[in-house]
């Protein structure tokens, strides 16, 4: 055997392992999230959940927004407008709805109940208009009226809002709640949307476009939301007493535009969420 043959020889062998490798991790179990308690909407208006999600890899509707990065060990979330897309949503939506029950939306937590969520993340790419960055909301956490409070308000079907939302902002992490407009409202009228308005903001050091940690924390009377090492933000009054909604939360992407050319990619690296 000559020597070209020999260097043509290890060449397919590397080629293998490293074929072979890939082929292994991509087969992989997610360790860094549960799969199966969310519930997945694309761009595109396309839905998973449930065990459609757990398959997402062989998913052609999952791509090219959701799929798995092997070699950096991430979850990516893609977000661009889409053409004719089914969505319903105001702007480009990729987001991850926190299921307790897989498969269902109807089954969800009280404040007395809390809930956690920790997450390490990258926003990899965000597109500019008029040398502006976009933003992009990365969490949420959102209430909604329970059965029996649509029932009793005589709704057609469940109302929701978020009650605070954590924004990817100029390069910033943005931090914002409801808060009511009157803080003497009682009664059915805390369920009603008109009842709360947005809070001012808070805003983190610059995060660019790093990898960074994060930690919401919420119980009854209290949110308590800390961004890498930082000095915890916390929400402790009459607002947050008074949200008798069910809870769930919301991580992803949900790029703030659709604007042509529009793209942002977050990395998720790890997202858990518990209600020990």
């Amino acid at each position: 055997m000559n020597w070209r043959s020999v260097i043509k020889m290890r060449i397919a062998l590397v080629i293998l392992f490293i074929s072979c490798t890939l082929s292994a991790h991509a087969q992989e179990p997610l360790d860094f999230m549960d799969i199966m308690n969310w519930r997945l909407e694309l761009p595109s208006g396309y839905k998973a959940s449930d065990w459609k999600l757990s398959n997402f890899r062989k998913d052609r509707f999952a791509q090219p927004f959701f799929y798995l990065d092997s070699l950096d060990g991430a979850l990516v979330m893609e977000a661009f407008p889409v053409e004719g897309t089914r969505s319903k949503s105001k702007y480009t939506r990729n987001t991850l709805r926190e299921q307790m029950q897989p498969g269902s939306s109807d089954v969800n937590w009280t404040m007395k109940e809390g809930g956690v969520l920790e997450a390490e993340l990258q926003v990899t790419k965000m597109s500019q208009e008029d040398g502006k960055y976009h933003k992009t909301i990365l969490f949420q956490l959102d209430g909604r009226t329970s059965e029996k409070q649509t029932e009793k308000l005589g709704l057609a079907k469940s109302t929701s809002m978020p009650l605070l939302k954590i924004t990817w902002d100029n390069e910033r992490v943005k931090v914002q709640r409801r808060v009511l407009k009157n803080e003497s409202t009682v009664g059915d009228q805390l369920l009603s949307k008109s009842a709360w308005e947005n809070d001012d903001s808070r805003f983190s050091k610059k995060i660019g476009f790093k990898k960074f940690k994060i930690r919401i924390a919420v119980k009854k009377g209290k949110i308590e939301v800390q961004i890498d090492d930082d000095t915890p933000i916390i929400y402790r009054d009459t607002s947050v007493k008074q949200w008798y909604f069910e809870n769930y939360f919301i991580a992803g992407n949900y790029l703030q535009t659709k604007s042509p050319g529009a793209h942002s990619i977050v990395k998720y690296y790890y997202l858990k969420v518990n209600h020990d």
